[in-house]
């Protein structure tokens, strides 16, 4: 394994965000060490859901983004920055152009990944800092234009698949209301349920972990609403200065009451009344139904949430792997 003595950065280019994480790999490269976390909703996703390319203002925002976010990463000495673009700049017929003028512009290469590579390196960060088990886990990580499902053991990988059932992607599909109607969440969930018949995932597993910002955003939403006497507490949930619970597990009957909340309100009224950005509570409901949707199939009653990634494995693969880091996610080889 390479010895990694100085910060590494992951900077990654998703259909939400443009999303940056900067840390030191500690114990023996099975922890990371985090120093810095910044993120800006651009929502690349929305403009390709539309024409099926990036427009110029949401391309002049990514860029921004990412002269900004590499500042922040040489701030804190970080000589390797990994540069990774997902599933909307994979989709858009000018994906490429963003990819070239972050090059010519910041300085930043970055790697289109594969939605196989994206899943691999999404479980590698999931599942980091966990305790080690030879029992299976999945890991689902709900983008903005994609979900990623990956079941293995440790590094070990069994079974991965990535699908375009984004949280965002489905939200631009079917939005015919706000907050979005009966008949859009159902479809949204038959979208699933539809999916998920073609696929053969290895269960069952020990626990399933969720990554990615709606779902941790949903938590957070859970966190502020939810009182002690709630019948839904966890025994895993502890309180944060303020007295809200931090919610770490999202049950069956706190996604169903989570269902409810999001049908109920408005994203404009989400977002006023709860402090969530505008953009990121117009994904709410979606999000909901495929999280909802994906636990039934995979027969799970629990969600256990990270706020780990895509951009965390890409740091612990590089630590571990080296240049050749996204061959072996392409294989869906650990270490």
């Amino acid at each position: 394994m390479p010895t990694i003595s100085k910060p590494l950065a992951a900077l990654d280019v998703g259909s939400n965000t443009i999303h940056l994480t900067v840390a030191r790999i500690i114990h023996d490269g099975t922890e990371l060490d985090y120093i810095a976390d910044e993120l800006e909703l651009v929502r690349l996703g929305a403009d390709v859901s539309a024409t099926g390319r990036i427009g110029r203002r949401r391309m002049q925002r990514a860029l921004a983004a990412i002269k900004s976010q590499m500042a922040t990463a040489y701030a804190h000495h970080a000589e390797i920055i990994l540069g990774i673009a997902t599933e909307s700049v994979r989709s858009a017929v000018n994906g490429q152009e963003l990819i070239r003028r972050a090059a010519a512009e910041t300085g930043l290469r970055v790697e289109t990944i594969t939605g196989e590579q994206e899943a691999v390196l999404t479980y590698w960060g999931g599942t980091s800092g966990l305790r080690a088990t030879d029992q299976r886990r999945a890991v689902i990580d709900l983008g903005g234009g994609s979900l990623e499902m990956v079941i293995g053991a440790n590094s070990r990988i069994d079974w991965r698949t990535s699908l375009p059932l984004g949280a965002g992607f489905l939200h631009d599909q079917y939005m015919d209301s706000d907050p979005l109607s009966s008949r859009a969440v159902a479809t949204i969930e038959w979208t699933v349920h539809e999916a998920f018949a073609l696929l053969e995932p290895p269960l069952p597993v020990k626990e399933v972990v969720v990554c990615g910002g709606t779902a941790a955003t949903l938590a957070a939403l859970a966190g502020r609403v939810l009182q002690d006497a709630h019948p839904t507490a966890h025994p895993r949930d502890s309180f944060t200065a303020d007295g809200s619970r931090r919610i770490r597990y999202l049950t069956r009957e706190r996604m169903a009451w989570l269902q409810a909340l999001t049908r109920a309100q408005s994203s404009t009224e989400l977002a006023r009344c709860y402090g969530i950005e505008l953009g990121r509570a117009q994904l709410l409901g979606a999000g909901t139904a495929i999280l909802i949707a994906a636990m039934e199939e995979l027969g799970t009653d629990t969600l256990r949430i990270r706020k780990r990634g895509l951009r965390d494995g890409a740091l612990l693969a590089y630590a571990h792997l080296g240049e050749d880091w996204l061959d072996y996610a392409l294989r869906g080889e650990g270490w």
